[in-house]
Order: C-alpha cells, then sequence, then structure tokens
C-alpha cells in the first residue's frame, strides 16, 4: 500500500489509441491545477494510437494498471510498448482509495449497475474506488436505504461535488476512446482528496467511432 500527501489526481481510462482524446485530457488537466494523473488501463485497441498512447503514459510517468485490451488484443505493438504493458500492475491501493480497471473483487464482473457495485464495497474495504472498463460515468454510495444495491448519485458535469466523509463511494470512470452512452465526447474526472471532492470532466472533442 502506498501513502501519498494529500492530492488533486486526474484519472483517465479507456483511451484505446485514441491519442487526440488523450492529448485533449491532458491539456485540460493542466487547466484544472491537478498535481498528477493516473491510468485505469485498456489503453490501446481501437483507435489507430495505440503505441503513441502507451509512450506518453509511459514518457510521462503517469501511474497506470493494465485494463483486458491491453492484455488482449490482435495488434502488433511496437516491442518497448509491449515490455512497458507487461511491467503494469493490476490494482494500486494507496491510503484508502484503490484503483483498477474492472472491478476490486475476486470475480471481476463489469461495474455497470448499483448491484454490482454493491457487490464490490462488500469484496474491499477500500472507502474511494475508481474503476474503468464500462466507457460509463457513474457514482455509487455505500449509504443506501435498499438492500442489495448501492445509491446512485446525480452527476454534474465540469463541477465539483463534496463527497460524504461518512459514505464510501465507488465512480467508474467514463473512457477517453469510446462511449457507450450516447455522450460523444472524451471524459475523465479529478479526485482531490484534500478536499474530498469529485468532478466528472467532460470535453468538447468527439470519441472514437465505432
Amino acid at each position: 500500500m502506498r501513502t501519498l500527501p494529500l492530492m488533486r489526481t486526474a484519472i483517465i481510462t479507456d483511451i484505446h489509441g485514441h491519442y487526440d482524446g488523450l492529448l485533449a485530457a491532458m491539456a485540460d488537466i493542466e487547466t484544472c491545477a491537478c498535481d498528477r494523473t493516473l491510468c485505469l488501463g485498456d489503453m490501446v485497441d481501437g483507435g489507430d494510437g495505440s503505441d503513441a498512447v502507451v509512450r506518453f503514459l509511459r514518457d510521462h510517468d503517469i501511474p497506470t494498471v493494465f485494463g483486458n485490451h491491453d492484455h488482449y488484443n490482435d495488434l502488433d505493438l511496437a516491442p518497448d510498448v509491449q515490455a512497458f504493458i507487461d511491467t503494469l500492475p493490476e490494482t494500486i491501493v494507496e491510503g484508502d482509495a484503490l484503483y483498477t480497471h474492472i472491478s476490486p473483487r475476486a470475480r471481476q464482473n463489469k461495474i455497470a449497475d448499483p448491484y454490482e457495485a454493491w457487490n464490490a464495497f462488500d469484496e474491499t474495504p477500500a472507502r474511494r474506488i475508481f474503476v474503468g472498463h464500462a466507457h460509463l460515468a457513474a457514482i455509487y454510495g455505500e449509504q443506501s436505504a435498499e438492500f442489495g444495491a448501492a445509491t446512485s448519485h446525480l452527476i454534474q458535469y465540469n463541477h465539483p461535488c463534496r463527497l460524504d466523509l461518512t459514505d464510501r463511494y465507488l465512480i467508474t470512470v467514463p473512457a477517453i476512446g469510446y462511449s457507450r452512452d450516447r455522450i460523444d465526447h472524451p471524459r475523465y474526472c479529478i479526485y482531490d482528496d484534500a478536499q474530498q471532492t469529485l468532478e466528472l470532466r467532460l470535453l468538447d472533442v468527439p470519441c472514437l467511432r465505432f
């Protein structure tokens, strides 16, 4: 477990070779006074910039976990790119925050509803859980009036929301590459663990097309 100073962390995921989308996100991150960026995987497989995406993350020392497309694809990646992917961890844990691609559960189901979010809370002590993979934006709270289902919280893009210190949260971070909810723009989130705020950012550039 790594413990870091309190900071503003930009969290990106599911880039899928969308190099222009990555650059747009990094430009926006710079305007938001973030202390660092962290990537939740699926860097490759989709757009034509897979090698460039991985090299950018590597050369800018961006902490990254691997995604399923990073390990299973039909791409002919450059040797240095594949070598970097092969070094990546599945999960990063820092204090009470956990970062992974699909799920913190032993059985890694996609988290795309409050029921699977509930299951994820049950299998990790982390208080702030960040996942990608679903290509959807969602904020789930553990405190809920319905047994077996987490609470889904409203999302307002480009506006920080304050987290309840007594609650636990699971955030599915939306994709830089492909959208699966008809919002065809790259998105990412900013977690400020000093202020205990979360902000979902939406960019004014296009996603990749299926």
